[in-house]
Formats: structure tokens, C-alpha cells, sequence
């Protein structure tokens, strides 16, 4: 009768700290992201100043933040108890793209001011970037927007007779900026006078075509033939999309 108590007894506590360890991983994503959430116009604040000071490496670090977060808390307004705008947003988007292209990276400005393609200070911005000379070589980093200021990137590398590509891409579900994403990734070589490549795995088929936009530049052009299931990758991760180039190699 005692053992029978003793192991009923046990029960109690690994259900007791199981509902007690539920809890404090809510109350610990609560007490972050209302934490992050408060520091939006710090991070704002600290942009700026920095963004004055010329210090644009140091600005670019707040202002991602600012982005960052500003989607986040926009998402989770119930739970954060903060209201952020659409335009709050494209603002934050378009501080990163000012403070890329004082850093002389266009190709990045240009990606951030893409992110709100509609937007009137979005376009002016476009407008006043500097144009990149084309270049012959594949090789570099393309990305493609994907939530809460994050990017799915490709990077192509030349090797002696072949381009080697590597993709990886997430998915953030709806609390992605603190607990993490999913995750997906995969390598294919394309030779050094092709633009297209196509990577086969299991009943997974994706096609990759190198093409150049005439105002956005270079880019890839990703589309998924088959079921992503069969790709490996995380739930919701998808490769399909147009990525530009930011960065030449």
C-alpha cells in the first residue's frame, strides 16, 4: 500500500512539473517578446544617431532590429500589447535600404526597398541607388524576402569547371523569431556555361534558371516541380521564388 502511494505520488509530481515547465516557457516567450516589443524605438532611436554620426555599420545593426522586431510585434500585437502600422514597418524596411546603400551595397539596399515594392518611399528610394555594373559571373549571394526581416539566400560559388550552388531557406511560424525556425537546404553543381540547374532528390525536383531583370538585376528563378515533402526539408520550408543578388563573389 505504501509503494502504491509512494508511485502515485510520483505521478503527481512529473505531471505538476511538466504543466510547471509549460508555463514557464510561456511566461518566458511572453516576458521576451515584450521585452523585444519595448525596444522598438530604442532601436530606432539608436539607429538614427549612429545614422547621423556616420557610424553606418552600427546602424545598420539597430535598424535590422528595428525591421525585425517591428513585424514580429505587428504579428503578435495581442500577446506583445503593441501596435505596430504597415507604414510603421516600410519604414523600418527602408531605414536597413538607406543604411545599406550609405555602406555602398546597393544590391542590398535594393533588396530592402523591394520588400515594400508599392510604396512611394520605397520607389524613391530605387530611384536614387547607384547602378551596378552587369557582370559575367554567376557567382554570389541571392536572396529572397521571408518573414520578420529574415532572408532565404542562395549562394553560388566558382569552382574550377562548375558553379557549386547551395540553398538554404526557413520557416517562421508564428513565435519564429524567438523560438527559431525550420530549416531546409540542399547543393547542386551547374557547369560554368549553363544558367540553369536542377536539383533531384527522392520525388523532389527543383529548377533553378539564372535570368536578369532589367531594373532589379540579376537574379535566379526558383520553382519546386514536385512535392516539397519529398525535398527534406523543414515543415513549410519552400525554395520556390524569384532571389536578387546582393553580393557578387
Amino acid at each position: 500500500m505504501n509503494i502504491f502511494k509512494i508511485l502515485a505520488l510520483g505521478c503527481t509530481i512529473s505531471v505538476f512539473l511538466s504543466f510547471s515547465s509549460t508555463q514557464a516557457a510561456e511566461w518566458n516567450y511572453e516576458q521576451e517578446l515584450q521585452q523585444g516589443c519595448g525596444k522598438l524605438k530604442q532601436y530606432a532611436r539608436l539607429g538614427k544617431q549612429y545614422y547621423d554620426q556616420k557610424q553606418y555599420a552600427k546602424a545598420l545593426t539597430q535598424f535590422e532590429d528595428q525591421a525585425a522586431w517591428s513585424h514580429f510585434c505587428q504579428i503578435n500585437a495581442e500577446e506583445s500589447g503593441v501596435n505596430v502600422t504597415d507604414r510603421e514597418i516600410e519604414i523600418a524596411n527602408n531605414n536597413v535600404g538607406l543604411t545599406y546603400a550609405k555602406l555602398g551595397r546597393p544590391l542590398w539596399a535594393q533588396a530592402w526597398f523591394l520588400r515594400n515594392p508599392d510604396s512611394k518611399m520605397s520607389q524613391f528610394n530605387l530611384s536614387q541607388l547607384l547602378k551596378m555594373q552587369p557582370s559575367s559571373s554567376l557567382a554570389g549571394t541571392y536572396v529572397r524576402a521571408n518573414g520578420f526581416g529574415q532572408w532565404d539566400s542562395i549562394t553560388v560559388k566558382k569552382l574550377k569547371n562548375t558553379y557549386q550552388i547551395e540553398f538554404e531557406g526557413y520557416y517562421f511560424g508564428l513565435r519564429g523569431l524567438i523560438y527559431g525556425p525550420n530549416l531546409g537546404n540542399f547543393d547542386v553543381e551547374m557547369p560554368l556555361n549553363q544558367k540553369h540547374a536542377v536539383y533531384h532528390y527522392e520525388d523532389c525536383q527543383i529548377d533553378l534558371q539564372f535570368a536578369s531583370h532589367p531594373q532589379q538585376g540579376p537574379q535566379i528563378v526558383v520553382e519546386e516541380q514536385q512535392n516539397t515533402s519529398g525535398c527534406g526539408f523543414g515543415h513549410n520550408v519552400s525554395a520556390s521564388g524569384t532571389y536578387l543578388k546582393v553580393e557578387a563573389k
